[in-house]
């Protein structure tokens, strides 16, 4: 038992001295985040900056719409979880109005890429689609090790 207090004590004070051991890294190597090097990368000139931070302002308020009514749709299932009454088809109906919002912000988001994308000269796609690829793999890998600890 005391072996045990003496383990705990060991673990506990390792967590707190290192806050940061089991912490999720936000920001790349340098302290940059991604869109920073991404945009240090494609070399932009001020014309692409401006054009490009407009469709993003444009994109973040549509996701903020589509968040806004995804929770109000998630809200609404916790209320019939929450009632007396909890019918089949109203679940149904309420996943299915959720599946769509998912996929109007999904497709919102590859419109958003697009449009981006479509803004870049020769050079700056083929570096654009080299970074995603790197993106790609590494969201693949990520995918692969929570799936293998689930054991799916």
């Amino acid at each position: 038992m005391k072996n045990l207090i003496v383990v705990l004590a060991i673990l506990f004070s390792i967590t707190v001295v290192n806050k940061e051991m089991f912490s999720q890294k936000r920001e790349h190597r340098d302290g940059k985040g991604f869109r920073m090097e991404m945009k240090e990368k494609l070399n932009l000139t001020d014309e692409q900056e401006n054009k490009i931070e407009g469709l993003r302002l444009a994109h973040q308020e549509k996701m903020i719409k589509f968040k806004a009514d995804l929770e109000l749709k998630e809200l609404e299932i916790r209320k019939i979880k929450s009632s007396d009454k909890i019918t089949r088809i109203e679940m149904i109906r309420i996943e299915k109005e959720i599946n769509v919002i998912k996929n109007e912000m999904a497709l919102e988001r590859v419109n958003h890429q697009m449009d981006v994308y479509d803004n870049l000269n020769a050079e700056q796609k083929k570096i654009w689609m080299e970074q995603k690829e790197k993106i790609g793999f590494m969201k693949d890998r990520m995918r692969e090790k929570f799936q293998l600890r689930r054991g799916c």
